[in-house]
């Protein structure tokens, strides 16, 4: 399939979306010799590359004296009733070249801002603390690796060490999808005083530069929906609710992530909500904390369309067929999707938007994004979204962008700009108490983004497909999942029942030879998605 002129624009969103926090890439050493040539010292710069920073905020958070005491950020406050006006000083900023004016952005001051961030119905007394600990989640999250397929006792681990800001929490489970490229990652807060035990769940986003992983790019061509509709995400989304609904050991969920991260967390939130509503239980609140303002509605609603027209989850029927009858884990998938597709059952047609602000409604959904951030302007929001002021993603003296530590240049005023998408931006404005100062605004969107979806997800959806079948369907687990079966099919032999039989075997004509089962064993229990 050609590429048009805006799927490649896509593609491009994409590969910025994905440098969350680069561990080796080109440019790398030219970054690392400035911050040590630096060494924590500003008088190692001139002071014309050095900036402060003095912002006064109207309306800020009523727990801004708090948030920015924590990070210890000078102050000044001027209290008045529920609202604080803030004076904030940050001193030994870089100066940087900032982008010439921004995206437009609209800012919500009628929204009661205070009464989203802090939600009524949660038990938590401080959520900024949690959202703040999702932003390192989001983070930890790319760290998820896959499965050896080659070792049928293999399992998804996590590489490299946490961050200091989870040090509060622990891992309990993690979820992958080798179809789509999904990686979940689930962390329980330990028992402390006066703060209720939560979990975090924390997607993944786009792999590009460390990790790279194709199939996160065609899931991204989906919006996400590719990730929050596979079968990682939905036995992720199965073990949430079986945790919010648990009143005497459960407790809140956080789902979260970063860019396609973000949009996958919007899906799985909404999913999540969804699949509590069916079960018609109490349980805790259900929170979805998203980096990066691009938005799911409109796909979570096409998701709902191709149910409609029998395309079940966009998926290849002969793919969906396999899974059925060799995945191990379908069952906790197929009930998890199975309930929620009984709800859209009962929502008429055309009345998708009313349903997903019915579900939205019972949740908390937040959205943290830049002023500049281009990438805000793609999709609707699933809840409220908050704008942190630009000058916070200006890094300290000796702090280094994604753009100077992928190709060793700051890239200018377009590298500043993608710095406020990337996990790293976040972290250096959260690590400033930006919670503190974020306002409820709206982004102006990108018509034609929208417009494009479904064009982007088609393309999206060929390419994971593609990648599928010229890797995970070649692999020797997949093989012995064939031959378990009664019949199974390959790129060369629609039937098949011996693996010795021509076209039949793992190899044909000297190259790697897929399959895909076609029917179960004698007694064997298949668990359909309908």
């Amino acid at each position: 399939m050609r590429l048009t002129v805006p799927v490649l624009a896509a593609l491009a969103c994409l590969a910025g979306a994905a440098l969350a926090q680069p561990r080796s890439a080109p440019g790398r050493a030219e970054a690392e010799a400035h911050i040590a040539r630096c060494d924590g010292a500003a008088q190692h710069l001139s002071a014309a590359r050095l900036t402060d920073l003095q912002s006064s905020f109207s309306a800020a958070l009523p727990a801004a004296r708090e948030i920015l005491a924590r990070h210890h950020v000078e102050a000044r406050f001027t209290d008045g009733g529920r609202t604080a006006r803030v004076e904030l000083h940050l001193q030994g900023l870089r100066n940087l070249e900032m982008p010439d004016g921004r995206p437009a952005t609209v800012y919500l001051d009628q929204v009661d801002g205070a009464r989203i961030l802090q939600h009524p119905a949660s038990r938590h007394p401080a959520l900024w603390e949690v959202d703040e600990a999702t932003v390192a989640a989001a983070s930890r999250a790319y760290d998820v690796r896959y499965a050896d397929l080659n070792d049928p006792n293999s399992q998804p681990f996590l590489e490299g060490e946490a961050p200091p800001e989870l040090a509060g929490y622990e891992v309990v489970g993690l979820y992958t999808d080798r179809y789509s490229a999904f990686a979940g990652l689930v962390l329980q807060s330990r028992p402390q005083a006066g703060r209720p035990v939560h979990r975090i769940y924390a997607i993944a986003g786009t792999h590009v530069f460390d990790h790279t992983d194709l199939r996160s790019w065609g899931s991204g061509l989906t919006f996400g929906r590719g990730q929050f509709v596979s079968n990682g995400a939905l036995r992720m989304i199965a073990d949430a609710a079986r945790y919010a609904e648990d009143l005497q050991h459960g407790g809140e969920v956080f789902v979260t992530g970063q860019s396609q991260g973000g949009l996958t967390a919007q899906g799985a939130g909404y999913m999540l909500q969804a699949r509590l509503d069916a079960g018609g239980r109490a349980h805790h609140l259900a929170h979805v904390v998203s980096w990066g303002g691009v938005g799911a509605r409109e796909i979570i609603a096409l998701t709902i369309a191709h149910w409609r027209d029998g395309e079940v989850r966009g998926f290849p029927s002969e793919v969906e067929q396999h899974w059925a009858i060799t995945d191990p884990n379908q069952p906790d998938a197929a009930e998890t999707w199975n309930a929620i597709t009984q709800r859209w059952a009962a929502v008429p047609a055309g009345a998708e938007a009313a349903h997903l602000d019915d579900v939205a409604s019972r949740m908390r959904a937040v959205g943290y994004f830049f002023e500049i951030d281009l990438f805000a302007r793609a999709g609707s929001f699933l809840g409220q979204t908050f704008a942190f002021p630009t000058a916070l993603i200006l890094p300290d003296a000796c702090d280094a962008t994604v753009a100077e530590l992928v190709v060793g240049s700051t890239g200018g005023s377009f590298g500043v700009r993608l710095e406020s998408h990337f996990l790293r931006g976040y972290q250096r404005a959260v690590a400033r108490g930006a919670i503190a100062v974020a306002r409820p605004a709206v982004p102006e969107k990108w018509q034609w983004a929208t417009n494009l979806i479904p064009t982007f997800e088609a393309v999206g959806d060929v390419w994971m497909e593609t990648v599928y079948f010229n890797g995970v369907a070649t692999t020797p687990a997949n093989w012995a999942r064939c031959r378990s079966a009664a019949t199974w099919r390959t790129a060369r032999n629609a039937t098949c029942s011996f693996d010795w039989w021509p076209g039949c075997g793992p190899e044909a004509d000297g190259q790697a030879n897929w399959c895909l089962a076609r029917e179960a064993p004698a007694g064997f229990v298949a668990h359909p998605l309908r």
